[in-house]
């Protein structure tokens, strides 16, 4: 008998590994709040007021600043599910040959959540411009437009990541580039895309990011101020009712959200 015994963990886990390795920009982004989720959570974030300076060389006395927290909501509200065919699930398991029928599920999944992820960072970040952009000089003034509007936002100078269009990349590598080699340290968190380091952003060329009639388009990140919460959730089996097969059907769970608009800067030309 088919699917006998299907294991999930065992499937998840061939799932998991494509899935991951696919990922350009969502391994750059905040997981810290990944933990027990389903479909409809949401988790809270909340975020103390900073203090206020004094001045006690003058006053000798302190001012008790009563803290206020704002909170936002992430909300895991992003279900993508795929089923596909397999001959003989019990026979795969037996041989341990997952990867020819799970790589292309993954990847779609991935591809999914990523494009969703670049949905939230145009909507919810902040433009640093919208000038066309039809030669490197242009393309290299929207990256320092970006990377000046994080600096006047107080955004820290670490974990920055500038993730371009196809099309924004082809002008970053003319003639005259100023990118400079990616030299990743230890286990990095972005392997996907990355096509060097410029003005201290972590450069990501995704296929993905796309704009009005193929206009190059960038944008820049503070991987930590960008929340992302998933996991794959289900993996079942079961025998197809029309064919001497059986299918896989998975669902990945997940959700996104811009902790601070000012993080992410856009740089999307008008059409």
């Amino acid at each position: 008998m088919a699917i006998a015994n299907f294991i999930e963990t065992v499937w998840s886990a061939a799932l998991l590994e494509p899935y991951r390795s696919s990922q350009f920009l969502i391994p750059a982004c905040n997981h810290q709040y990944e933990g027990e989720l389903a479909s409809g959570n949401t988790v809270k974030v909340t975020a103390i007021t900073t203090p206020s300076i004094q001045n006690y060389a003058t006053s000798r006395t302190l001012t008790i600043d009563a803290l206020s927290d704002t909170t936002q909501s992430l909300v895991i509200n992003k279900e993508d599910a795929i089923s596909f065919k397999v001959d003989d699930v019990d026979r795969i398991q037996a041989a341990g040959s997952f990867e020819p029928v799970t790589r292309d599920a993954a990847k779609a999944l991935s591809e999914n959540a990523e494009s969703n992820l670049i949905v939230d960072l145009k909507a919810n970040g902040t433009s640093a411009g919208t000038g066309a952009i039809t030669t490197p000089a242009h393309a290299y003034a929207a990256a320092v437009a970006i990377r000046t509007a994080m600096v006047k936002a107080k955004v820290p100078s670490s974990d920055r990541f500038l993730a371009v269009s196809p099309e924004f990349a082809a002008l970053l590598l003319g003639e005259g580039s100023k990118l400079t080699s990616f030299d990743p340290v230890g286990d990095g968190p972005v392997r996907n895309g990355v096509i060097g380091n410029l003005l201290g952003f972590t450069v990501i060329e995704h296929p993905l990011l796309t704009h009005t009639s193929s206009r190059p388009a960038a944008i820049g990140m503070h991987g930590p101020s960008v929340g992302f919460v998933g996991q794959i959730e289900k993996v079942e089996a079961g025998r197809m009712e029309l064919a001497f097969a059986d299918f896989v059907r998975v669902l990945n769970v997940y959700g996104s959200k811009v902790l601070r608009a000012t993080s992410v800067q856009t740089y999307l030309p008008a059409s």
